[in-house]
């Protein structure tokens, strides 16, 4: 298999297209109360809730999703020599797995606009002139029981998705 950047950065864009999809139906259905991650990351940056909404689109959709993920993902398919369904799946539970585990018990360390505190998590509220986020806890099981299987399946999602289309390409 021969790695391929524009298959990579397409591979990420609509990966990351299908996850957001998936957790702002989520949202409006009642299984989450997980802010919107465009919020979540532009927030890092703003308290301003409009520019951290604009920050966060440009990071999550574009930096993140796209380009990060999109060529890491790339990497690891040609590393392994399979962008198949299964690997795609595998590499997206083990992405999951990593955020729920690691990165989001420690996110109200690095975040300066989240608390510990038992806020509601999922909103910001519309009189705030700043964003105060919740913190998610392992697996993102402050923002709702349903967050951390929403969590693991949105990864899981990506890596397919991501698989598929790369797949396409090369």
């Amino acid at each position: 298999m021969e790695f391929s950047i524009v298959a990579a950065l397409v591979a990420g864009l609509v990966g990351t297209a299908v996850m957001s999809t998936m957790m702002k139906l989520s949202g409006k259905m009642g299984m989450t109360d997980m802010p919107p991650m465009e919020l979540v990351t532009g927030s890092m940056m703003s308290g301003d809730p409009d520019r951290a909404q604009q920050l966060g689109i440009a990071l999550h959709w574009g930096m993140m999703g796209t380009v990060v993920f999109g060529l890491g993902y790339a990497a690891l398919f040609n590393a392994l020599g399979s962008a198949s369904w299964l690997t795609g799946v595998g590499v997206g539970a083990v992405h999951g797995l990593m955020v729920g585990l690691v990165f989001m018990p420690m996110m109200p360390s690095m975040h300066p606009r989240m608390t510990r505190q038992p806020v509601f998590a999922g909103t910001v509220d519309p009189d705030a002139s700043t964003v105060t986020l919740a913190a998610p806890g392992v697996m993102g099981s402050r923002w709702g029981g349903m967050t951390p299987v929403g969590l693991l399946m949105g990864h899981v999602v990506y890596g397919l998705v991501v698989a598929l289309v790369y797949q396409s390409f090369v």
